[in-house]
């Protein structure tokens, strides 16, 4: 007797899979040139690692790169013992362009739109080849908003987001901005309290988990990045309001949009705009992939923009060792 299984995927999923296993042998091969700027740090590092315990390793992990991210060091101690640091990334990276094409269908992408933005999106290379702690809490960022429906699974995630990179803060404060200034409306508005108000109740257990691993640090993060911020760079100040009139264009809660972009707006100022830019640009995904797929001239003009600056920062990568090598123009620093 001949027992025929038979398969079949959805179109989603094959993409997905294709989009993870570009993604994954794109990096094996470009990774290995990738050896100056903060790489060559982060190779040491990881080549070092075998040779400690755990706690000890943390302690070196926390005194080479002056960060306490608990993930990535954890996930480096791990894959350091097995594989090439090179394997590594590339795996990881094959993992959040799945997550990402994910979350992007899940905003109503197109296949197609989500498939080409983790593929030639310049801040997607970013955080594949450059960020590369970033990389972690932008990946369990993404599997939150996934989940975002159920609390439990938001929650868990949400925590590792914060304990992988501490500027995931900028979307949870933005999420959680308008969830309060809604329900102060509501409030006036009826005299009745906004069940949405009961997620603000678990702010202090989302960050609990956070503070307990390393509150000193996170707390001298910011306060680093508030001492390197520019005023006068203009340029991001201009970014971040033409990703909010973009993202006003294609939103349907033209109040809920202006909310969550008020602290974002703000954090520029505080922090600096190619730190908060990132962010800013994935919620005018958020409403543009919304809007026929993401074919629509908001969404398709910056992916064209960002896929020509994607070229000029692969080229630094091969050329120079380094994605932000200073002898380009057409690329900025989104520093890790």
């Amino acid at each position: 007797m001949q027992i025929k299984y038979h398969l079949r995927f959805s179109r989603a999923f094959v993409a997905k899979f294709t989009a993870a296993a570009v993604v994954f042998l794109l990096s094996f091969l470009i990774m290995p040139f990738y050896i100056n700027g903060d790489q060559s740090l982060y190779r040491k590092v990881y080549e070092t690692l075998p040779d400690f315990g755990l706690t000890e390793g943390f302690l070196f992990y926390s005194r080479s790169l002056g960060s306490q991210e608990f993930v990535h060091f954890f996930l480096s101690w791990v894959a350091s013992r097995f594989v090439d640091k090179d394997l590594f990334i590339a795996f990881s990276n094959a993992i959040l362009a799945y997550v990402s094409m994910s979350l992007f269908r899940k905003w109503q992408a197109s296949v197609i739109m989500a498939f080409l933005l983790v593929l030639t999106n310049f801040y997607f290379l970013v955080i594949y080849f450059a960020a590369e702690r970033l990389k972690f809490g932008f990946m369990f960022l993404a599997l939150s908003l996934i989940y975002i429906d159920q609390i439990k699974r938001f929650y868990g995630f949400a925590v590792l987001a914060l304990i992988s990179h501490v500027q995931v803060l900028i979307v949870y404060g933005a999420i959680l901005f308008n969830i309060f200034v809604r329900g102060i409306l509501k409030l006036f508005r009826t005299g009745k309290v906004a069940k949405s108000w009961l997620l603000l109740f678990l702010v202090p257990f989302l960050f609990l988990p956070p503070l307990l691993l390393g509150g000193e640090f996170f707390l001298a993060k910011l306060v680093s990045y508030y001492s390197v911020r520019d005023f006068a760079d203009l340029t991001e100040l201009a970014k971040i309001l033409v990703f909010l009139l973009l993202a006003l264009w294609y939103s349907k809660k033209k109040s809920e949009t202006i909310i969550m972009f008020i602290p974002i707006v703000i954090a520029v100022f505080l922090i600096g705009g190619f730190r908060v830019n990132l962010f800013g640009y994935f919620f005018v995904l958020y409403y543009g992939l919304q809007f026929r797929g993401g074919w629509n001239f908001g969404v398709l003009t910056t992916s064209v923009y960002f896929a020509y600056s994607s070229i000029n920062f692969l080229v630094n990568v091969i050329q120079h060792g380094d994605g932000f090598f200073s002898g380009s123009l057409l690329v900025e620093k989104l520093k890790d």
